[in-house]
């Protein structure tokens, strides 16, 4: 009894001390980070520690210092950054924080992202800009930080249905031409 309680309670603190909260900044916007699930609503994720790889983008509206509703938003192309989380605690993500439409257009065309401790000093950040054939609400991010694979794997040459991933299907449909998508779509909606 005594040896089961005592491995209960390893187990539950070992998970406690490994994991960093990482706060996204003003203008931050995290798409995929290695072993993490990301909530396009939330300002926080939860790292594991040791070295970690995510991609982001730097995301504002067109003139902040507005008192109109919305102008729009301007982005930065994506951007991998590579770093090694600390075991605990937390760290903030922060870039530019323009205050006219001129700086957020140059802060978005070359976009500086800096990482630190709460209450400590910064963190080595590198960062590089992604190129990606195609980016749309549906794209899967994740597909390209480092050690993953973004080719086909052997036996995906065509969409068949079955185990064909979305980004696969809609790459397909993409390189039909405005006829023969409009012939796929009445045939998918059954007109």
């Amino acid at each position: 009894m005594f040896r089961t309680m005592i491995t209960l309670l390893l187990l539950t603190f070992s998970g406690l001390g490994v994991a960093a909260t990482l706060k996204m900044g003003e203008n931050v916007n995290v798409l995929a980070a290695r072993d993490a699930q990301i909530n396009p609503l939330a300002k926080s994720i939860t790292l594991g520690a040791g070295e970690q790889a995510m991609i982001v983008r730097f995301d504002a509206p067109t003139n902040p210092g507005s008192a109109n509703e919305s102008q729009g938003r301007i982005t930065s192309d994506a951007w991998l950054l590579t770093f090694d989380a600390p075991l605990t605690g937390e760290i903030i993500l922060t870039t530019a924080r323009p205050r006219t439409e001129n700086e957020t257009r140059k802060a978005a065309k070359d976009p500086h992202f800096a990482l630190r401790n709460i209450h400590g000093p910064a963190i080595e950040l590198k960062s590089q800009p992604l190129t990606l054939p195609q980016s749309t609400l549906l794209t899967d991010y994740s597909q390209y930080l480092p050690g993953t694979s973004v080719s086909p794997r052997a036996g995906d040459d065509a969409p068949n249905g079955h185990g064909a991933s979305l980004n696969q299907i809609q790459n397909e449909f993409l390189k039909l031409d405005a006829t023969q998508r409009k012939a796929f779509l009445r045939w998918a909606l059954e007109l």
